[in-house]
This record gives structure tokens, C-alpha cells and sequence, in this order.
């Protein structure tokens, strides 16, 4: 019970701290949670007052930013006044459901004021629609990249709370179309290696790539007429590819195994039984022995990058990364004369095991590639181009 008090207080303490700090519809969210739970219960009382009260101020303080922005002749109001009154409509719904609350206590009605804002919300957002696309026309205008890109996300959120408003689709398809970078990408190869085909290929599948930079396009071969605003070069700096490596050990390993069982005898060598009648048994050890060759096959290739993204209307280097990855290719086998009983397990699973051959070395850099293919993706999807 002690606990169970201490747990309440420290519930109807938190939420009572939230409604100090302002934090009203935090402590409205609780308060709900509460009551819910308590339900006809006498302790549910202190959550409704806390309920009531967040409400309360919640509401006036709501009002009074609407009243406050009235006056103002800024257009950018609109944006907090259509969101002011959707949380206010919001809030009231969340309370809806549980109502009539009365304290259980002394069975008195806890009043909720409750209001319409249908028309408010509607005209409110008739002038933040009329905002919206009066100023993304005006961005829409502007040579730069970075304005066009913010029409098009005003047009996107004034489809959002106001869809097939006059013209936005087709807007909406004109800043895309308009805010779009182009770059073009080329593989370079500094290297005394051949790049395989399929990874050069691969590199340049950007559909593979599960790329989602919304602004950017990127182009694996020139387009004719096209302007690139950027040049992105995948340069291969090196190309390290060790041999074919295969290493040999012997080990011998001994030990001692039970190998059946003889019956205990006394002087005269006759057989000893226990108390049940039964013969006792010595189980029979001996020494087993197995020479086993542990074979080891290793090669590893190297590869050192750079991504570095040339500006086309500047000629200016802008950014380069260095990139690196390593693939290693490793496997054991092994094989044994003598009993298998006298091998360690650890050495065991390599028993199953055959010999494999070596992959190629286009392989190796082809599966070395896969990292640096993937940081090239990472690059390509957070690059900022304007």
C-alpha cells in the first residue's frame, strides 16, 4: 500500500510539474491515461482536477496567441494561427470521449468548455492557401535553385491541407523540374589493374544504388544538349592483390580413449560382482594417436578511392572523399592419417572441409568494391547540390 501511495503521488507530482512548466498538453496526455485506468475509482478525482486545469490554460493560452497575431499584417501568421486552431480542435477531441467526468467523490460535474472551429479552421486556412501560393509563385520566378526548392515545398504543403488548390500539381511539377540538379558520373581507373566490366557497370547502375536524393539526377553517360551542373569522378587510386597463399601445418595429436571394458577378478581370478549381482566392469583405455594436416588458404585485395565533384558552372573542385575497403578470402581444411578418436573438437569442423580454389583477381576486386560501392552511395544520397 506504502508502495502504491508513493507511485500515485509521484504521478499526480509529474503531472502537476508539467502544467508549472506550461508543458499543458503533455500533462493532458497523462492526466487521460490516468483516469482511463482508474475508472470509477475514488483516486481517478486528482487526475480530472489535473485534466481541468491543463485544459484550462491550454485553451486560453491558445486563444490568446490567436488574439495576439489578429492584428499583426504579417501574412506569415496564417501558418500559426491554421495550426493553432487544428490543436485546438485536436485537444477538445481527445477529451470528447470521456465526458460527462464528474469527481467521484462528491458526484459534481467537471465543466469542459467546448467550442466549434470548423469556420475558424476554414478561413484560416482559405488565407494561409492564399500565403502559400502567392509567395511560391514568387520563389518560382527566382534563377536560384535553393528559392525554387522552397516553392516547391510551400506548393507541397499547400496540397497537404488544401489538395487540387487552382494549379499546385502542375507547380509543384515545374519547381521539380526547374529546382533539379544533373550530374554526370564517370569511373576512373588510375590503377595498373583492369577494373572487371561488371563491377564498372555495377558502379554506374544507380537505379541499384536504392539512391532517393529527390533534387539530384545523376547520368552515367552524357545526355546530348544536357548542361551538368556537377562532374562526379569515382577515381581508383590502387589496387592491391595479394597472392595466392596456401599454408601448411602438421600437428600430431595423442590421447588416451576408453576402448571397451574388462571384468574385475579377485586372487583365485574369479569375476567380482556388486551387491546386485552383477559383474563389475574396468573400463579398458588405450592410446590413440593421429597425424593431421591443417591447410590454409589466404588472399586478400586492397582498394584506395576517391570520390571528387567538380562544379561545371565554376570549374571549381567543390568536395572530394577518400575512400578505402579490404576483402579478405580465407579458408581451412584439413585432412589426417590414423584415429579419429585422439583429434581435438575444435579441430573437427575442419575435417569436413575441401579444398577450394582460389578466386580470380577480378573477383577479389569485385568483392572488395561492394564497401566502397556502398559509401559512394552514401555520398551520392546526402550530397547537397544546388
Amino acid at each position: 500500500m506504502s508502495i502504491f501511495l508513493l507511485t500515485s503521488c509521484g504521478n499526480v507530482k509529474e503531472i502537476q510539474n508539467l502544467v508549472y512548466s506550461g508543458d499543458y498538453d503533455h500533462a493532458i496526455d497523462l492526466s487521460i491515461e490516468k483516469i482511463k485506468k482508474k475508472k470509477g475509482k475514488k483516486s481517478a478525482d486528482q487526475y480530472t482536477v489535473l485534466l481541468k486545469d491543463a485544459y484550462d490554460k491550454a485553451v486560453k493560452r491558445d486563444l490568446n496567441t490567436i488574439n495576439k497575431l489578429a492584428n499583426d499584417r504579417n501574412p506569415e501568421k496564417w501558418q500559426t494561427i491554421y495550426d493553432t486552431y487544428l490543436q485546438l480542435d485536436a485537444r477538445q477531441e481527445k477529451i470528447k470521449p470521456l465526458l460527462p467526468l464528474s469527481l467521484i467523490k462528491t458526484g459534481q460535474k467537471v465543466n469542459f468548455a467546448m467550442n466549434n472551429y470548423d469556420a475558424k479552421i476554414l478561413e484560416a486556412k482559405q488565407y494561409l492557401a492564399n500565403h502559400l501560393y502567392k509567395k511560391a509563385k514568387i520563389l518560382l520566378a527566382s534563377h536560384n535553385k535553393a528559392d525554387v526548392r522552397k516553392a516547391y515545398d510551400m506548393l507541397d504543403e499547400l496540397d497537404r491541407i488544401d489538395p487540387n488548390y487552382k494549379d499546385v500539381r502542375n507547380l509543384m511539377h515545374q519547381a521539380h523540374q526547374k529546382g533539379m540538379t544533373y550530374a554526370l558520373v564517370e569511373v576512373i581507373n588510375q590503377t595498373n589493374k583492369i577494373i572487371p566490366k561488371q563491377l564498372h557497370d555495377d558502379l554506374l547502375n544507380f537505379s541499384s544504388y536504392g539512391a532517393n536524393n529527390f533534387w539530384v539526377d545523376y547520368h552515367s553517360k552524357p545526355v546530348a544538349n544536357m548542361v551538368y551542373d556537377y562532374k562526379i569522378n569515382l577515381k581508383f587510386k590502387q589496387i592491391n592483390i595479394s597472392p595466392d597463399q596456401s599454408r601448411e601445418k602438421e600437428i600430431i595429436e595423442e590421447k588416451e580413449v576408453q576402448d571397451g571394458y574388462t571384468y574385475q577378478k579377485d586372487a583365485n581370478g574369479n569375476i567380482v560382482k556388486d551387491t546386485l549381482g552383477n559383474p563389475i566392469k574396468i573400463p579398458r583405455m588405450i592410446k590413440v594417436r593421429s597425424k593431421l594436416h591443417m591447410y590454409q588458404e589466404h588472399k586478400e585485395a586492397q582498394l584506395q578511392a576517391e570520390v571528387e565533384i567538380m562544379d561545371n558552372r565554376t570549374n571549381q573542385r567543390v568536395d572530394d572523399f577518400p575512400l578505402q575497403s579490404q576483402f579478405v578470402f580465407e579458408h581451412n581444411y584439413a585432412t589426417q592419417h590414423g584415429d579419429t578418436r585422439a583429434i581435438r573438437q575444435e579441430y573437427l569442423q575442419f575435417l569436413k572441409e575441401k579444398q577450394v580454389p582460389f578466386p580470380s583477381n577480378e573477383q577479389m576486386i569485385f568483392d572488395a568494391s561492394k564497401e566502397i560501392k556502398m559509401k559512394f552511395k552514401d555520398i551520392l544520397n546526402k550530397a547537397q547540390f544546388l
